[in-house]
């Protein structure tokens, strides 16, 4: 592949063209022994056949390639050529480096993409804008994204199964691990460290919050609510064998012993406000409730410190917040 001889315009040299494709040489490259010359296109498909020199058939390999000497590279620097569409109206006379940029975006090209300017706003060949149907050619775009649309779907349904399939293998070992905690102290600590890591992979997915009033805490939810909070758990992707130790922490004489009754989270009222808390969906739980997790707060003092996790209700006065909150130093836990 190199430049139409017949584009050039003036005497050129024969020495400037190429063996194999009989036109002006384009990136052109030599042998390092016989420096016969070729477009590097040319010569490196023909290599791919045979390893010697079409010229003088002399050992010729991918290494023997080296660029072209300075002098012919100023004398292929010297040519003009003109655009391949000067028969359509292209004037242009410009350098062999040029040439292919120009031929791609000239606009003589009866294949250069343009706007469309019926008003669809697509890109088409210049030649065909004339047959250019914007219904038509929007039905078919329409068409295509409804059907990519469909295959992503089929692929995100596909990948929801492994997915599940792999969540309901991890707590099958979840749950094997718990079996064995009573009898192995190595894997009692084992299975805390996984609890632990389940519940902050979990808590990574809700939404934080920041609780304005601790006055409202219900500190002994009814049957329905505990119901609707268990609901709210298992939506929002609970791992399914620590729901039952979370809801066993909805109700104060579970909660960290700073929280356990109405004069202790008084005297602790100024700490609260360091919890980091996450926020469970109102629209499933009908009231503000919010996941305390241990691995959270572990800047909190231990008397306020959740093992795991807690859960509180709320009548009111919780917000969603959108940045991690930053604990506040405490000379008395620091």
């Amino acid at each position: 592949m190199g430049y139409d001889l017949a584009l050039i315009v003036g005497h050129v040299d024969e020495e400037l063209l190429c063996p194999i494709c009989a036109d002006v040489l384009e990136e052109p490259m030599q042998s390092s022994s016989c420096e016969h010359a070729f477009c590097r296109f040319c010569i490196e498909k023909w290599i791919q056949e045979k390893q010697i020199c079409p010229v003088d058939r002399s050992d010729l390999l991918p290494i023997h390639l080296v660029p072209v000497s300075r002098l012919m590279r100023n004398m292929l620097g010297r040519l003009k050529i003109k655009c391949s569409f000067a028969d359509n109206g292209c004037t242009a006379l410009m350098p062999l480096g040029e040439y292919r940029n120009h031929v791609a975006n000239c606009q003589n090209n009866p294949k250069v993409v343009v706007m469309c300017t019926k008003g669809c706003g697509m890109r088409v060949p210049k030649d065909e804008l004339t047959s250019h149907n914007c219904v038509y050619e929007l039905r078919e775009q329409l068409q295509d994204q409804i059907s990519e649309i469909s295959e992503l779907r089929d692929m995100q349904a596909h990948q929801e199964r492994r997915l599940s399939e792999h969540r309901r293998e991890l707590e099958l070992v979840q749950y094997y691990v718990a079996a064995l905690r009573s009898t192995n102290p190595v894997i009692r600590n084992v299975g805390d460290q996984l609890d632990r890591y389940s519940l902050m992979r979990w808590g990574r997915s809700l939404p934080l919050a920041s609780v304005r009033t601790w006055g409202s805490l219900i500190s002994t939810p009814d049957t329905p609510m505990h119901m609707m909070v268990r609901e709210g758990l298992r939506a929002s992707g609970c791992p399914m064998h620590l729901i039952n130790v979370l809801m066993d922490c909805c109700y104060e004489d579970s909660w960290p012993e700073g929280l356990t009754t109405l004069e202790m989270r008084r005297m602790n009222l100024h700490r609260l406000a360091q919890y980091v808390t996450r926020l469970l969906p109102i629209v499933i739980t009908g009231k503000p409730c919010v996941v305390i997790l241990g691995g959270d707060n572990a800047h909190m003092p231990e008397n306020l410190r959740p093992v795991l996790g807690v859960i509180m209700i709320f009548v009111d006065g919780v917000d969603e917040t959108l940045s991690e909150p930053v604990p506040l130093p405490d000379s008395d836990y620091l």
